[in-house]
């Protein structure tokens, strides 16, 4: 216990002698904190959008004449790629292709008798399901045709792959940068006090009282500067988001606040756990480097 009140002392006396160093790793880690929650928030709602976009993706299903409606959409929702499923009587499909033609709809009452067959508006998880639930509505007897658009269908699942695929390369690089950094501030400020560590060896202390203090200041240095990016991220988000709603309102953005919280916690957590696992490998090494035998 005592030797604990001692490291938290010298703990203290690091953070005040060296506060300029102090000030410039808290600053360093709480801008490459908020670098990679912005980089974060980006990717979080370029997949929302994506996801929104592929739920908006439709496939029209015809039943046949005679067939029982309800035993094929019992099949249809057993689907795995199937996210939803609404049947459309034949008078509520002639109302919805009337009000699509608008003036042009009184064309349609010479055609007599309602030529519109029962079908399903048929809701896909994914874009890159819609050709496979295709092949399976097609193989069913009760169905006789599909109609969907397949080029804006290709596009949209080449357009989420590839923004998933950049969006975690975003994701790492941004992780990379920021421990890059963190680590390269943490070793300067260690590096510093190389005289002071030199002479606490010379008085006999051990490698874990001397290394300990080093490792809690780095720690708390960075877990203080993502308290700091959490905390500008997100009293600037939400008024931009809805800044952004209210001029393009066809925008589907992550406005959870629950959502928010998870991820600032995540952020807080991660960046304590970077400034311990940095400071931990530059005390390790200088520790290492410093007790070789000449």
């Amino acid at each position: 216990m005592t030797i604990f009140k001692y490291i938290l002392r010298d703990t203290g006396r690091l953070l005040f002698r060296h506060w300029f160093l102090g000030i410039l790793t808290l600053v360093t880690a709480a801008v490459m904190m908020w670098i990679l929650g912005l980089t974060t928030l980006f990717s979080m709602n370029v997949q929302n959008l994506l996801l929104k976009l592929e739920s908006e993706l439709v496939v029209q299903a015809y039943v046949k004449r005679g067939s029982e409606v309800s035993a094929a959409a019992e099949r249809i929702r057993t689907l795995p790629s199937v996210a939803s499923l609404k049947a459309l009587s034949p008078e509520e499909t002639l109302a919805k292709l009337q009000a699509r033609m608008g003036s042009q709809a009184r064309a349609l009452d010479l055609i007599g008798e309602n030529p519109m067959p029962w079908n399903f508006e048929v809701r896909v998880k994914s874009a890159s399901q819609v050709v496979h639930l295709v092949r399976s509505l097609m193989a069913m007897e009760e169905i006789e045709d599909v109609v969907y658009a397949g080029m804006v269908v290709e596009r949209v699942a080449a357009i989420s792959r590839v923004a998933s695929e950049a969006a975690m390369a975003m994701f790492i690089l941004a992780i990379l940068i920021t421990s890059l950094v963190v680590y390269n501030t943490i070793h300067i400020s260690l590096y510093s006090r190389r005289e002071e560590i030199a002479i606490m060896f010379l008085v006999g202390a051990t490698r874990g009282y001397i290394s300990t203090p080093f490792v809690l200041e780095g720690t708390f240095l960075a877990l203080l500067g993502s308290l700091i990016a959490v905390g500008g991220i997100t009293s600037a988000y939400f008024p931009g988001i809805r800044l952004l709603q209210e001029n393009l309102p066809f925008l589907s953005l992550v406005e959870d606040p629950g959502t928010i919280v998870q991820f600032g916690v995540l952020l807080i957590g991660f960046g304590a756990t970077l400034g311990w696992v940095c400071s931990y490998i530059v005390v390790t090494r200088f520790m290492n480097s410093a007790t070789r035998p000449l």
